[in-house]
C-alpha cells in the first residue's frame, strides 16, 4: 500500500514538473531558461553518477581493508598456542634420551662454583618461598612481603609466563645457544628450551634468592643440561658489585652502596661478559641470541662485551629505560654510540607506529618517546645485516 502511494506521488510530481516546464517555455525567455535548467539537471545527474561510483569504490576499499585485517589477525602469532603445547613438549623432553648432554653439564659444573654448590644442596631455598604451577610447569619463587610487582606478582598473581615476549623476538631468537643475562627464576630460559627455540640456554642471575629458585625450577622441571645457571653479575669490570634487592621482587646493581639500606644490600661477584664467556668455555660461534634484562645495567653489560659484540651474527635484546640506564652512571649518548657502532638495525618491540625494522642511525629519534608520559621503558632487538 505504501509503495503504491509512493509511486503515485512520484508520478504526480513528474507530471507537475512537465507542466511547469511547458508553462515556463511560454514565458519570455522561457526556452533559454529551460535550456539552462536542462543543463543543470545533466550536471546534477553526472555528479550523482560520480558520487555513486565513488561510494562503490569506497565500499570495495573498505571490504579489502577488512579482509587484510582479518588475514593479518589470522597470521598473528598467538601466545596461547605456546601455552597449549608447553606441557606436551615438556613431557616429550622428559621421555627422550639426553645422555649425550651429561658431559656438557659436567664441564659447566666444573667452571661454575655456584652451580656445584646449588646441586650439592638441592633443597636449599629462601626462607620464604612460594610454589605455583603454570602451563604444566612448577615454578618456585621468593615470597616477598608486600609484593606489588615484578616476577613474583606476575607468576603468583597473574599466572602468566612471558610467552608473548618470546613470540615477539622469534625472528631473531632461535639457534643453538642463548645467553640469558638477568634470568631471574627462569621464566624465559626454561620455556625457550622446551619450545625448541634453543638447544641450550646459559642463565645468569646474581640475586641469591632468585638463583636458588632458578636452580630448583631447572631441576624440578627436568631441564638440567639444557639450562645451565650461574650466579654472577655481568658488568664492565671484574670483581664485586653491590646488588640492591627490593620488596617488589626486583633488584639492580648500584654504583654507590652507601646510598642503599644495609638490609637491602647484597655483595655479588661480577664479571664482564667477555671474561665470563672465556671462563665458562663458551664457543661464541654457537651463540645466536643474548637477552639482557638488568634493570638499567645494560649499558655496562655492553661496555664489557667488546669481544662478544664483535661477533656480528649474535642478536641482542636489551631493556631500554632512560631513567634506569642513567642510574647506572652511563649517559644516553654512550648507549646510542655503542649500539650504532655494533649493530645496523633495530626493532622497537613497544613501538605503536612507523616501520618495524629500522636503521640504528634512527635510534635517537625513534626512542625519544621512551621515558615520557606513561611509557617508562621498551624492549629493543638489535642485529647486524650481512
Amino acid at each position: 500500500m505504501v509503495t503504491r502511494r509512493y509511486y503515485r506521488l512520484i508520478s504526480h510530481m513528474n507530471r507537475l514538473a512537465l507542466f511547469v516546464r511547458d508553462l515556463v517555455a511560454r514565458l519570455p525567455g522561457g526556452r533559454r531558461l529551460n535550456a539552462e535548467l536542462e543543463q543543470s539537471r545533466r550536471q546534477r545527474d553526472l555528479l550523482h553518477d560520480r558520487l555513486e561510483r565513488s561510494e562503490r569504490q569506497r565500499e570495495q576499499l573498505r571490504r579489502r581493508l577488512d579482509t587484510r585485517r582479518q588475514r593479518a589477525r589470522a597470521a598473528q602469532p598467538d601466545a596461547a598456542v605456546l601455552e597449549h603445547v608447553l606441557p606436551l613438549r615438556h613431557a616429550a623432553m622428559l621421555a627422550a634420551n639426553h645422555d649425550g648432554r651429561a658431559a656438557h653439564e659436567s664441564a659447566f659444573t666444573e667452571r661454575s662454583a655456584s652451580y656445584r654448590e646449588a646441586l650439592a644442596n638441592p633443597d636449599a631455598m629462601p626462607a620464604a618461598s612460594e610454589r605455583v604451577v603454570i602451563a604444566g610447569l612448577t615454578w618456585w619463587m621468593p615470597a616477598r612481603a608486600g609484593e606489588s610487582g615484578g616476577i613474583a606478582q606476575r607468576l603468583a598473581g597473574k599466572r602468566r609466563l612471558p610467552l608473548r615476549e618470546i613470540l615477539e623476538t622469534r625472528e631473531l631468537a632461535v639457534g643453538r645457544v642463548m645467553i640469558d643475562i638477568g634470568a631471574n627464576v627462569g621464566t624465559t630460559s626454561i620455556p625457550r628450551v622446551l619450545l625448541g627455540d634453543f638447544d641450550c640456554v646459559y642463565a645468569i642471575e646474581p640475586d641469591p634468592g632468585n638463583y636458588a629458585c632458578l636452580v630448583r625450577n631447572i631441576v624440578t622441571n627436568g631441564v638440567r643440561r639444557f639450562v645451565l645457571p650461574d650466579r654472577v653479575a655481568i658488568g664492565d669490570v671484574d670483581g664485586e658489585m653491590t646488588l640492591r634487592t627490593m620488596g617488589s621482587g626486583t633488584h639492580h646493581l648500584v654504583t654507590r652502596p652507601s646510598d642503599v639500606r644495609e638490609d637491602e644490600r647484597v655483595v655479588v661477584p661480577c664479571l664482564t661478559l667477555d671474561s665470563w664467556v672465556h671462563r665458562m668455555g663458551i664457543d661464541l660461534l654457537d651463540v645466536a641470541f643474548i637477552k639482557s634484562d638488568t634493570q638499567g645495567w645494560d649499558a655496562r653489560v655492553l661496555g664489557g662485551a667488546a669481544g662478544v659484540l664483535g661477533r656480528r651474527h649474535i642478536a641482542w635484546q636489551i631493556e631500554f629505560s632512560p631513567a634506569m640506564l642513567e642510574r647506572s652512571g652511563r649517559s644516553m649518548e654512550e648507549v646510542y654510540e655503542l649500539l650504532e657502532r655494533h649493530f645496523t638495525h633495530f626493532i622497537d618491540l613497544r613501538s605503536e607506529g612507523g616501520a618495524r625494522v629500522r636503521l640504528t642511525s634512527e635510534l635517537r629519534n625513534a626512542l625519544a618517546y621512551v621515558g615520557k608520559g606513561s611509557r617508562r621503558y621498551t624492549n629493543v632487538l638489535l642485529y647486524s645485516a650481512g
